[in-house]
């Protein structure tokens, strides 16, 4: 939606390439905030870091998935997040996947 414009590119980057700056560490504080409010839901929450480039945090919520908590809800969740990551829409998020070093 046009009207998050703003939000999404706020929160972009915000861990993943970051500065020693008062703006950075409230852009990260933000980012903590929100991913505990999306911590509800494992995808909405590896969605939500992918976005702010979060990779780390990413991989670490995908580890500590407890086999007893998949369900056939979840399979259909990360099947839907990855076919919205593998289009061209999301070639930006790949790039900058491959562009990690951690």
């Amino acid at each position: 939606a046009p009207e998050t414009e703003d939000f999404r590119e706020l929160l972009k980057d915000s861990i993943g390439f970051k500065d020693d700056t008062i703006r950075d560490e409230r852009r990260s504080r933000l980012f903590h905030i929100l991913l505990h409010t999306f911590s509800h839901n494992i995808v909405a929450a590896v969605t939500f870091s992918l976005w702010g480039s979060a990779f780390l945090t990413t991989s670490t919520f995908l580890q500590r998935i407890d086999p007893i908590d998949v369900s056939l809800m979840f399979y259909l969740e990360l099947d839907q997040l990855i076919d919205l990551i593998e289009r061209p829409l999301f070639r930006h998020l790949h790039l900058r996947m491959l562009d990690c070093e951690d």
